[in-house]
Protein backbone atom coordinates (compact mmCIF):
# COMPACT_ATOMS: atom_id res chain seq x y z
CA UNK A 1 0.00 0.00 0.00
CA UNK A 2 2.84 2.55 0.78
CA UNK A 3 4.41 1.83 -2.27
CA UNK A 4 1.50 2.01 -4.33
CA UNK A 5 0.78 6.13 -2.82
CA UNK A 6 4.46 6.45 -3.77
CA UNK A 7 4.31 5.82 -7.04
CA UNK A 8 0.97 7.49 -7.60
CA UNK A 9 2.71 10.60 -6.36
CA UNK A 10 5.54 10.12 -8.77
CA UNK A 11 3.31 9.43 -11.14
CA UNK A 12 0.99 12.72 -10.89
CA UNK A 13 4.38 15.13 -10.97
CA UNK A 14 4.81 14.82 -14.54
CA UNK A 15 1.02 15.06 -15.46
CA UNK A 16 0.55 17.98 -13.48
CA UNK A 17 3.71 19.57 -15.23
CA UNK A 18 1.80 19.12 -18.46
CA UNK A 19 -1.31 18.96 -17.48
CA UNK A 20 -1.54 21.95 -20.18
CA UNK A 21 -1.19 19.36 -23.01
CA UNK A 22 -2.97 16.38 -21.63
CA UNK A 23 -6.44 18.01 -20.09
CA UNK A 24 -7.52 19.93 -22.66
CA UNK A 25 -11.58 20.46 -22.76
CA UNK A 26 -13.13 18.70 -25.41
CA UNK A 27 -14.00 20.23 -28.35
CA UNK A 28 -17.88 21.87 -27.94
CA UNK A 29 -20.39 19.32 -29.43
CA UNK A 30 -23.80 18.44 -28.02
CA UNK A 31 -23.26 16.04 -24.72
CA UNK A 32 -26.31 14.82 -22.52
CA UNK A 33 -24.20 14.55 -19.11
CA UNK A 34 -20.78 15.74 -18.96
CA UNK A 35 -18.12 15.38 -16.65
CA UNK A 36 -16.56 17.73 -14.16
CA UNK A 37 -13.39 16.86 -12.54
CA UNK A 38 -12.49 19.10 -9.45
CA UNK A 39 -8.39 18.19 -7.54
CA UNK A 40 -7.66 18.42 -4.32
CA UNK A 41 -5.08 20.86 -2.11
CA UNK A 42 -1.53 21.78 -3.88
CA UNK A 43 -2.45 20.23 -7.25
CA UNK A 44 -4.14 20.70 -10.53
CA UNK A 45 -6.02 19.39 -13.43
CA UNK A 46 -3.15 16.80 -14.46
CA UNK A 47 -3.96 14.45 -11.61
CA UNK A 48 -6.71 13.46 -13.35
CA UNK A 49 -5.15 12.21 -16.61
CA UNK A 50 -5.45 8.52 -16.01
CA UNK A 51 -8.86 8.51 -14.51
CA UNK A 52 -10.34 10.83 -17.40
CA UNK A 53 -8.58 8.24 -19.67
CA UNK A 54 -10.61 5.20 -18.01
CA UNK A 55 -13.59 7.35 -18.57
CA UNK A 56 -13.26 7.66 -22.04
CA UNK A 57 -12.63 4.30 -22.61
CA UNK A 58 -15.96 3.87 -21.17
CA UNK A 59 -17.33 5.98 -23.25
CA UNK A 60 -18.40 7.95 -20.64
CA UNK A 61 -17.95 12.03 -21.50
CA UNK A 62 -17.53 14.17 -22.51
CA UNK A 63 -15.03 14.77 -19.49
CA UNK A 64 -13.80 18.19 -18.52
CA UNK A 65 -11.47 19.10 -15.26
CA UNK A 66 -10.70 22.39 -13.72
CA UNK A 67 -7.52 23.96 -12.31
CA UNK A 68 -8.66 27.15 -9.87
CA UNK A 69 -6.22 28.78 -7.97
CA UNK A 70 -4.39 30.40 -6.30
CA UNK A 71 -3.56 27.13 -4.79
CA UNK A 72 -3.76 28.23 -1.22
CA UNK A 73 -6.52 31.00 -2.00
CA UNK A 74 -9.89 30.12 -0.87
CA UNK A 75 -12.23 27.37 -1.54
CA UNK A 76 -14.88 29.99 -1.98
CA UNK A 77 -12.83 31.51 -4.75
CA UNK A 78 -12.46 28.22 -6.10
CA UNK A 79 -16.59 27.49 -5.98
CA UNK A 80 -17.19 30.66 -8.05
CA UNK A 81 -14.45 29.12 -10.47
CA UNK A 82 -16.29 26.32 -10.66
CA UNK A 83 -19.50 28.09 -11.65
CA UNK A 84 -17.80 29.84 -14.52
CA UNK A 85 -16.60 26.05 -15.50
CA UNK A 86 -19.76 24.72 -15.23
CA UNK A 87 -21.88 27.76 -17.35
CA UNK A 88 -18.84 27.11 -19.87
CA UNK A 89 -19.34 23.43 -20.29
CA UNK A 90 -23.08 23.60 -20.64
CA UNK A 91 -22.59 26.36 -22.93
CA UNK A 92 -20.57 23.58 -24.83
CA UNK A 93 -22.57 20.83 -24.88
CA UNK A 94 -25.97 22.25 -24.73
CA UNK A 95 -26.64 20.09 -21.23
CA UNK A 96 -28.22 21.04 -18.44
CA UNK A 97 -26.36 19.16 -15.73
CA UNK A 98 -23.19 17.64 -15.33
CA UNK A 99 -21.58 15.11 -12.97
CA UNK A 100 -19.26 16.62 -10.65
CA UNK A 101 -16.52 14.33 -9.36
CA UNK A 102 -13.89 15.69 -6.63
CA UNK A 103 -11.06 14.38 -5.19
CA UNK A 104 -9.87 15.59 -1.42
CA UNK A 105 -10.29 19.18 -0.95
CA UNK A 106 -12.14 19.09 -4.47
CA UNK A 107 -14.99 17.20 -2.93
CA UNK A 108 -15.08 20.37 -0.71
CA UNK A 109 -14.72 22.63 -3.83
CA UNK A 110 -18.12 21.49 -5.07
CA UNK A 111 -19.97 21.39 -2.15
CA UNK A 112 -19.26 24.84 -1.54
CA UNK A 113 -20.81 25.04 -5.11
CA UNK A 114 -23.66 23.98 -4.17
CA UNK A 115 -24.38 26.07 -0.98
CA UNK A 116 -23.69 29.24 -2.72
CA UNK A 117 -25.39 28.71 -6.33
CA UNK A 118 -27.47 25.48 -5.79
CA UNK A 119 -28.16 22.70 -6.98
CA UNK A 120 -29.92 23.03 -10.45
CA UNK A 121 -26.94 22.34 -12.52
CA UNK A 122 -25.49 19.17 -11.21
CA UNK A 123 -26.72 15.79 -10.88
CA UNK A 124 -24.63 14.07 -9.04
CA UNK A 125 -21.68 14.84 -6.78
CA UNK A 126 -18.82 11.73 -6.29
CA UNK A 127 -16.59 12.48 -3.56
CA UNK A 128 -12.98 10.82 -3.66
CA UNK A 129 -11.45 11.18 -0.21
CA UNK A 130 -13.06 14.16 0.56
CA UNK A 131 -12.26 15.63 3.91
CA UNK A 132 -15.88 16.54 4.75
CA UNK A 133 -14.86 16.64 8.18
CA UNK A 134 -11.19 18.56 8.64
CA UNK A 135 -8.48 16.52 8.40
CA UNK A 136 -5.49 16.84 11.13
CA UNK A 137 -2.75 17.14 8.69
CA UNK A 138 -3.90 20.00 7.00
CA UNK A 139 -2.56 21.85 10.56
CA UNK A 140 1.27 20.60 8.81
CA UNK A 141 0.76 23.75 6.31
CA UNK A 142 -0.30 27.42 5.82
CA UNK A 143 -2.89 29.00 3.62
CA UNK A 144 -6.42 29.53 3.52
CA UNK A 145 -7.48 26.89 1.85
CA UNK A 146 -5.43 24.56 4.38
CA UNK A 147 -6.85 26.60 7.26
CA UNK A 148 -10.36 25.45 6.29
CA UNK A 149 -9.00 22.33 5.81
CA UNK A 150 -8.44 21.81 9.67
CA UNK A 151 -11.59 20.04 11.78
CA UNK A 152 -13.42 22.21 13.79
CA UNK A 153 -12.55 26.08 11.48
CA UNK A 154 -15.12 28.19 11.12
CA UNK A 155 -15.65 28.02 7.40
CA UNK A 156 -15.76 24.01 7.46
CA UNK A 157 -18.39 24.59 10.32
CA UNK A 158 -20.62 26.95 8.35
CA UNK A 159 -20.51 24.63 5.97
CA UNK A 160 -21.44 21.52 7.75
CA UNK A 161 -24.63 23.81 9.10
CA UNK A 162 -25.62 25.14 5.77
CA UNK A 163 -27.72 21.61 5.47
CA UNK A 164 -29.05 20.12 3.05
CA UNK A 165 -30.99 22.35 0.11
CA UNK A 166 -33.73 21.42 -1.64
CA UNK A 167 -32.09 21.10 -5.05
CA UNK A 168 -28.78 19.28 -3.48
CA UNK A 169 -28.02 16.40 -5.62
CA UNK A 170 -27.09 13.02 -4.25
CA UNK A 171 -23.64 12.98 -2.70
CA UNK A 172 -21.65 9.63 -2.84
CA UNK A 173 -18.54 9.51 -0.85
CA UNK A 174 -16.24 6.89 -1.56
CA UNK A 175 -13.25 7.32 1.50
CA UNK A 176 -10.43 4.69 2.47
CA UNK A 177 -9.69 3.51 5.94
CA UNK A 178 -6.21 3.38 5.32
CA UNK A 179 -6.34 7.26 3.41
CA UNK A 180 -2.64 8.76 4.51
CA UNK A 181 -3.83 12.44 4.06
CA UNK A 182 -6.94 12.35 5.67
CA UNK A 183 -7.50 12.04 9.21
CA UNK A 184 -9.35 10.83 11.14
CA UNK A 185 -10.00 9.07 8.00
CA UNK A 186 -13.48 8.96 9.02
CA UNK A 187 -13.59 12.60 8.47
CA UNK A 188 -14.91 11.61 4.87
CA UNK A 189 -17.91 9.92 6.32
CA UNK A 190 -20.50 12.50 5.33
CA UNK A 191 -23.79 12.23 7.04
CA UNK A 192 -26.29 12.74 4.10
CA UNK A 193 -24.33 11.25 1.24
CA UNK A 194 -24.28 7.49 0.46
CA UNK A 195 -20.56 6.21 2.11
CA UNK A 196 -18.43 3.76 0.45
CA UNK A 197 -15.66 2.84 2.72
CA UNK A 198 -12.69 0.97 0.93
CA UNK A 199 -9.42 -0.31 2.21
CA UNK A 200 -6.00 -0.62 1.32
CA UNK A 201 -5.71 2.18 -0.67
CA UNK A 202 -3.42 5.31 -0.11
CA UNK A 203 -4.91 8.94 -0.53
CA UNK A 204 -3.57 9.67 -3.68
CA UNK A 205 -3.36 6.03 -4.93
CA UNK A 206 -7.53 6.52 -4.63
CA UNK A 207 -6.89 8.11 -8.14
CA UNK A 208 -5.49 5.47 -10.15
CA UNK A 209 -6.59 2.63 -8.75
CA UNK A 210 -9.35 0.55 -11.19
CA UNK A 211 -12.04 -0.41 -8.72
CA UNK A 212 -12.01 3.35 -8.20
CA UNK A 213 -12.11 4.03 -11.48
CA UNK A 214 -14.74 0.89 -12.09
CA UNK A 215 -17.15 2.56 -9.16
CA UNK A 216 -16.83 6.26 -10.31
CA UNK A 217 -17.70 4.88 -13.74
CA UNK A 218 -21.12 3.39 -11.97
CA UNK A 219 -22.26 6.21 -10.79
CA UNK A 220 -22.13 8.24 -13.24
CA UNK A 221 -24.00 5.96 -14.94
CA UNK A 222 -26.56 6.10 -12.19
CA UNK A 223 -26.61 9.69 -12.86
CA UNK A 224 -27.37 9.32 -16.60
CA UNK A 225 -30.60 6.95 -15.26
CA UNK A 226 -31.80 9.76 -13.30
CA UNK A 227 -34.85 11.67 -14.69
CA UNK A 228 -33.26 16.27 -14.47
CA UNK A 229 -35.27 18.18 -12.96
CA UNK A 230 -37.39 20.64 -14.85
CA UNK A 231 -35.31 23.65 -16.37
CA UNK A 232 -34.82 26.33 -13.51
CA UNK A 233 -34.87 30.05 -14.13
CA UNK A 234 -31.72 31.01 -12.11
CA UNK A 235 -29.10 33.39 -13.37
CA UNK A 236 -25.37 32.30 -14.66
CA UNK A 237 -22.53 32.35 -12.88
CA UNK A 238 -21.11 35.76 -14.05
CA UNK A 239 -24.76 37.43 -13.26
CA UNK A 240 -25.08 35.65 -9.52
CA UNK A 241 -21.69 37.18 -8.49
CA UNK A 242 -21.57 40.19 -9.98
CA UNK A 243 -25.18 40.51 -7.84
CA UNK A 244 -23.64 39.87 -4.66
Amino acid sequence: MFALEIIAIAGSAPRMIAYGLLMRDPPPAPADLPVLLLHGVLCNAGVWEAFRRYLRQRGIGPVYALSYGPPLGSIDDFADQTALKIDAILAATGARQVVIVGHSMGGLVARAYLRRFGGAKVRRLITIATPHQGSRHAYMMMGTSLSQLRPGNPWLKALVQHGRTADEPPIVSLWSRHDSMVTPQTSSVLERAENIALTGIGHNALLRDRAVFARVAEEIERAKRDQPPLPDTKDSAEEHMASG
